[in-house]
């Protein structure tokens, strides 16, 4: 049985009317797999939700089929109302969605430079205002960067394309504490002061719950249970022993 988090009485849900990115009723997986059952989730301009849950839950699959990576078999994701079903990835981009995978995906022998050129959109914002780190790097190659300044790369070339989705894989894997919340800081000033929807998975349970505003626990490739950061914080040691077998 799947249960989520009642809203206060007279309220709609958090996200409802204004919601950027839709995702309703996705079944979705690999070939015959199928990964996906029935997930419904909503991100609204200015807003940071998180998409929790264990290994295999389906996070990732859920944004890989958002930017067209992933084969849906059913239900409907809309980009400002319109639906992105049957579009290639590339014409999902050009409607202002940019995806940020967990391998980052840069190009090692390319400069930081190099790597903002190649994406830079009219609208897009200013990445080396943005992370000032990278400014003294602009002529590194990415493959001598450091992790954090490898993820500011990632993060910059999709904010450079000007999105109005940002869909982030995994930003901590593997980085130091003091980084990660630098990262996330910076996401959820650029989410508010850009009106940007940002939809993220994250393993770090606590800390996205501290900077998301909303999030879904997703397993077995259900959506469980959602709510607000401070509802699913509260919420938090009955829904490991519940959903997520701890």
């Amino acid at each position: 049985m799947t249960t989520t988090v009642s809203e206060p009485a007279g309220t709609a849900p958090a996200g409802a009317g204004s919601a950027v990115l839709e995702v309703a009723g996705l079944d979705a997986g690999y070939g015959p797999i199928q990964v996906l059952h029935g997930v419904d989730l909503s991100v609204s301009a200015g807003e940071l939700v998180c998409l929790l849950g264990p290994n295999g839950a389906g996070k990732t699959t859920t944004l890989l089929a958002c930017s067209g990576m992933v084969r849906v078999a059913s239900g409907d994701i809309r980009l400002d109302g319109r639906s992105l079903l049957r579009l290639s990835p590339h014409a999902i981009a050009r409607r202002k969605l940019a995806h940020v995978p967990e391998d980052r995906s840069l190009f090692p022998s390319l400069t930081v430079d190099e790597h903002l050129r190649l994406c830079a959109r009219p609208g897009g914002m200013d990445v080396l205002e943005l992370f000032p780190e990278l400014r003294k790097r602009r002529t590194k190659r990415a493959g001598v960067l450091s992790g954090g300044e490898q993820q500011m790369l990632a993060l910059g070339r999709a904010l450079a394309t000007g999105p109005r989705v940002l869909l982030v894989d995994e930003m901590s894997m593997g980085l130091a504490p003091v980084v990660v919340e630098r990262l996330f800081s910076a996401l959820q000033e650029i989410a508010v002061s850009a009106g940007l929807a940002v939809l993220m998975v994250e393993q770090h349970v606590h800390l996205a719950l501290r900077y998301a505003q909303r999030g879904y626990v997703l397993a077995g490739g259900r959506v469980r249970t959602h709510g607000t950061a401070a509802e699913l914080r509260e919420r938090w040691p009955e829904i490991e022993s519940s959903y997520l077998g701890r």
